[in-house]
């Protein structure tokens, strides 16, 4: 917006996450944080004072009813994300974004995204991009036949042991990168992890666990998505006719013509800025254009309905699922610290000793 700061306010601030958009917020010159919400009542006023944060509430209800920011981030646990999305889109917020997984169903999933965009609220995935530098670049350039006609594509090290969470931003690379919609899938799982465990009862439900097999693209083109492997360097693999994009946890390796000689777009010499900066600028970009988020909502409703789908086949003996899955209902239950956040499943079932500190 010209000649005036953008009007923010972070939902769950005072968590692991949000403390990071916090900061992000706060130090960009075109933003200005009118609101922090959160209930950790033990610890929010200390976030709130050091970036500034004059007003503190506790619910998103009570942040609409007193005032409209241009941006709401929320950081909440996966339960809570439907109704605070919807409530934002309906309130007339221009852009809101989650964290991922969105939902636990994929109605719900519909319903955000559907609201979102039938208010004109740009709705984005927050951090989805973390693992990807450069990757709207790669992808423009992928597109631009700078490695021919795509030939095939790959997970090599598989999704994490959360198909739902971590294993989304896989699943969103593939189908940005390959500007491709996946048609079908076939899958395996293996058993959740030790501790992995939800301990909530949602009838119907799916508990989250490792999986992979295969995603059908446009062009007869196949998608491997291998088990899980502690070898996790390339996250996903891109191939053409005349080269192939690895995007691997060191940056992406891109390599051209019949030698495969590494090469470097100039796009490249560009730093990246910080992935949570690259997450809000993404949200004012798309109310400056009027356009759909980038890394949005609907990437991330499309990520979780392959996930639902990979563990649907292997459930059915590894059938192939078409897409869009026809029940809307089914969904997968993130653990327990995605579902319901660490001041109510423990910091330590994900590994922290406690609850966030300034830092």
């Amino acid at each position: 917006m010209k000649n005036q700061k953008y009007r923010v306010a972070v939902v769950g601030g005072a968590g692991t996450w949000g403390r990071h958009y916090l900061r992000a917020y706060a130090e960009h010159p075109d933003c200005q944080i009118i609101a922090l919400v959160d209930q950790a009542h033990d610890r929010r006023q200390a976030f709130a004072d050091r970036y500034d944060v004059e007003v503190i509430f506790d619910t998103v209800t009570d942040l609409l009813a007193n005032d409209l920011p241009d941006i709401v981030s929320i950081i909440l646990p996966v339960s809570h994300n439907p109704e605070a999305v919807i409530a934002c889109a309906e309130a007339g917020v221009k852009a809101v974004s989650c964290e991922k997984p969105i939902a636990v169903t994929l109605s719900q999933a519909d319903e955000m995204v559907s609201t979102c965009r039938d208010r004109g609220t740009a709705f984005g995935c927050g951090t989805g991009y973390w693992d990807g530098p450069y990757l709207p670049e790669i992808a423009d350039w992928i597109q631009s036949g700078s490695i021919g006609r795509l030939t095939g594509a790959e997970i090599p090290a598989g999704l994490p042991r959360e198909v739902s969470g971590g294993g989304c931003v896989q699943l969103t690379m593939v189908r940005l990168l390959t500007s491709m919609e996946v048609s079908w899938v076939e899958g395996w799982t293996l058993p959740p992890e030790s501790g992995w465990m939800p301990t909530t009862e949602i009838n119907n439900q799916e508990i989250d666990c490792p999986a992979y097999g295969q995603l059908g693209l446009s062009h007869d083109i196949v998608c491997q998505v291998s088990e899980p492997s502690k070898n996790d360097s390339c996250r996903v693999s891109i191939r053409g006719e005349d080269g192939q994009v690895q995007i691997t946890s060191s940056g992406p390796v891109i390599t051209q013509g019949n030698d495969a000689s590494v090469v470097k777009p100039k796009f490249m010499d560009t730093p990246q800025p910080n992935v949570f900066v690259s997450a809000i600028e993404r949200l004012m970009l798309a109310i400056d254009t009027e356009s759909e988020a980038m890394c949005s909502g609907h990437d991330y409703r499309q990520a979780l309905e392959i996930a639902v789908a990979l563990k649907q086949s292997a459930q059915a003996n590894h059938q192939r699922i078409l897409l869009p899955v026809e029940d809307r209902s089914l969904g997968i239950i993130p653990h327990p610290y995605r579902l319901k956040g660490g001041d109510v499943a423990g910091w330590q079932s994900i590994g922290y000793t406690g609850p966030p500190q300034l830092d």
